[in-house]
């Protein structure tokens, strides 16, 4: 047999929130001598950058307030000059519809040269021939050409010299025409209009022509359209339009043709601080003109080129991503605009933007100036990185000095931990000595005065520590001598009274015979157990290594409990597998004694017609699972630390179970000792399964 000892516990660990010496000395550094220094030096940092940054900000909102105003005035400046040519063409519009309704009432006087250049079509529509250096005329035919019609044709050509000299006196007139509400349409400059216009076209049906009527119009004044695309091929334009009435109707629509592109090029070639432009803003949101710099920052390209596939059969206007109340960057603006004529707004367009509008007296349309933030901040910011960096270089010069500073104060606690915590390690090794049950030699030689007393008590302690558990084991090994003799007697005088042949007890008395025998088996077991415990704890077991017959044991396990489960009809089951379990060496008593503590406590708390199986389950990580599963009372979650300490009845003290609380201490110590496992899982009044987890050694 060999000679095997149960394993020394370890020390127990540090109580929670425990730190080594070391750290508690260099956090009391910290907290009275550094967290201080660096509350004052830092304190003073704080003081400079917060005056700095007062600085930075009053110079910055000074600056953005110069800046924002610069903004504001050039929008207002270029709006005012925008407004004051569109208001030249709004006046030229309204002497073209006053000559226009004064031409159409004066009866016409044409030469035949001029009555030669036009002609009828097949389709019927009338048109002119040849430019002849006046307008071109369209009768798109929707209405049929007549001799009033074409009365109307001559007495309008009278105002081609007018029609040339309005073009010729501004440069950013495109062209000029009149429309009538029977579909003519006289243009300057000249343009081949068969190649352009389809015959049938329904000229009122343009928003150049309705846009003057008196629903849209009621004033009867010029007025401005929206963008749209020129189906005389001026591509995209917006115009002044005016009406001309006869004597009971709207007869004819005059205007006067601005293209985007120009306004573009020559409106909007304004000087905007802070790498600024001007956008154009109808009064609907549609953006009218969009300079290149602003293409980029708005995601849109300047609808400068034109088709008139559909052009020419209905009004085109510019998409819903040229309106700013559709883009999503711009919706705040947008509502900004459209509650005030003018104003001043930040806005983010990828990048930030001072934002000014003005409105353009007579088309209400806006002039929006946006200037980069950046730019006409850039002084402020000049300034703000200058005072960052000098705060920066302070606050790199103080963290350089503390960092040595800490290094230093580290190096010292170092030290003086060391000092005090090497002879308060060696205290604590010879304490974990102690409470393995050890004896100390003479304590060594301390600087400090304190804990070379402390050292000296420890050992004093353990040497009475020592002589009480030799006092213990010897009275324990005593006692149980002088208990096994009275109670051996003690039963074996009751056997004698039950089978002596004289009088025989019956009834009550051979009862209360039974129940002596069977008290002093119980004491004979509790003897036993607690001679256990001293020899476990005295590290006096002998264990063999041989190899383990399982089934056998557990057989006889159940066997042995047979009889009491019987009383309380608890059915005892194997459940064996059917494949062959891997070769198990060990010491049989001992795994024995294991398997009776844990059947005979299954049985003890199960209830009547329960039931208690043991089972071997697959080899798990080099053991084999034994469980015993029982149906009994369970263990509440309050009892679960206490399951295998001894003497703990986990709240059964007052049963009638019997029972000292000691078994499953016992079974954890012997599962200890022999290296096997064993834990358990179990809820209050749902049974309890306790997992025996016995190592696979190799034969």
């Amino acid at each position: 047999m060999a000679q095997m000892t149960a394993e020394k516990p370890g020390p127990p660990p540090p109580a929670t929130g425990a730190v080594p010496l070391k750290a508690w000395l260099w956090r009391s550094y910290v907290k009275a001598a550094l967290i201080p220094l660096l509350l004052i030096e830092f304190g003073f940092v704080a003081i400079y950058w917060g005056t700095s940054q007062v600085v930075y900000d009053r110079s910055a909102a000074a600056i953005t307030r110069i800046s924002t105003d610069t903004v504001r005035d050039a929008a207002l400046r270029e709006a005012n000059i925008i407004a004051h040519r569109l208001a030249s063409i709004s006046a030229m519009t309204r002497i073209f519809a006053e000559e226009t309704g004064r031409a159409l009432q004066t009866p016409a006087t044409v030469s035949q040269a001029e009555k030669d250049n036009h002609a009828l079509s097949p389709d019927g529509a009338f048109h002119s021939l040849r430019d002849t250096g006046g307008a071109a005329v369209f009768y798109s035919g929707i209405v049929p050409v007549g001799a009033a019609e074409r009365d109307k044709v001559w007495r309008t050509a009278r105002l081609d010299p007018l029609m040339r000299a309005i073009r010729d006196s501004d440069p950013l007139i495109a062209q000029l025409y009149l429309n009538t509400r029977d579909s003519l349409n006289r243009i300057y400059p000249w343009l081949d209009v068969r190649a352009i216009y389809p015959p049938k076209m329904d000229i009122p049906s343009y928003n150049f022509y309705y846009e003057a009527d008196a629903a849209h119009n009621p004033d009867r004044k010029p007025v401005w359209t929206d963008a749209y695309v020129d189906p005389a091929g001026g591509g995209w334009m917006v115009s002044a339009i005016a009406p001309v009435y006869g004597a009971d109707r709207l007869e004819t629509v005059v205007g006067i043709d601005v293209t985007i592109g120009t306004i573009v090029q020559r409106v909007l070639d304004i000087r905007i601080p802070g790498e600024g432009y001007a956008v154009l803003v109808g009064r609907d949101g549609t953006i009218l003109a969009l300079p290149p710099k602003g293409e980029a920052d708005l995601g849109l390209s300047e609808l400068l080129a034109h088709s008139y596939k559909d052009a020419i059969l209905k009004d085109t206007f510019k998409p819903a991503e040229f309106n700013i109340l559709q883009k999503p960057m711009l919706t705040e603006l947008a509502a900004a605009m459209r509650a005030t004529p003018e104003g001043v707004r930040r806005v983010d367009l990828g990048r930030p933007m001072i934002a000014s509008w003005a409105q353009v007296a007579g088309p209400n349309w806006s002039l929006l100036v946006l200037a980069s933030e950046d730019s006409v901040l850039a002084a402020s910011s000049d300034l703000r990185s200058q005072l960052a960096f000098v705060s920066k270089g302070m606050v790199g010069i103080l963290l350089v000095f503390y960092a040595g500073f800490f290094a230093f104060l580290w190096r010292r606690s170092a030290t003086m931990s060391d000092r005090v915590a090497q002879p308060l390690g060696d205290l604590e090794r010879r304490m974990a000595v102690i409470s393995d049950g050890g004896t100390l030699p003479p304590t060594p030689p301390s600087a400090i005065e304190e804990l070379q007393k402390v050292g000296e008590h420890l050992v004093r302690m353990g040497d009475k520590i020592d002589a009480a558990n030799r006092a213990k084991a010897n009275f324990l090994s005593a006692m149980s001598h002088e208990l096994r003799t009275p109670l051996n007697a003690i039963i074996g005088y009751a056997d004698l009274l039950e089978g002596c042949e004289g009088e025989r007890l019956e009834g009550a008395r051979l009862d209360q015979l039974r129940a002596i025998t069977a008290a002093g088996w119980d004491l004979v077991r509790l003897v036993d157990v607690v001679l256990d415990l001293s020899r476990i704890e005295r590290q006096d077991l002998a264990l063999s290594n041989e190899p383990l017959a399982l089934r056998p044991l557990l057989e006889a396990a159940l066997e042995s409990h047979r009889a009491e489960a019987e009383k309380r009809a608890i059915t005892l089951d194997l459940a064996w597998p059917e494949g062959p379990l891997p070769p198990l060496r060990g010491d049989a008593k001992i795994l024995r004694r294991i398997l009776d503590e844990l059947v005979s406590n299954a049985v003890k708390y199960n209830l009547p017609g329960g039931k208690v199986t043991l089972r071997i389950d697959p080899q798990d990580d080099g053991f084999l699972p034994l469980r015993i599963i029982d149906t009994g009372v369970g263990i509440g979650a309050e009892h679960r630390d206490s399951v295998f300490k001894a003497f703990h009845r986990l709240g059964h003290e007052n049963s009638t179970i019997s029972g000292a609380g000691i078994g499953l201490a016992i079974a954890k110590r012997f599962a200890e000792v022999s290296g096997c496992g064993l834990d358990f899982d179990s809820a209050a009044g749902a049974g309890s399964t306790f997992t025996l987890r016995i190592p696979c050694r190799p034969q």
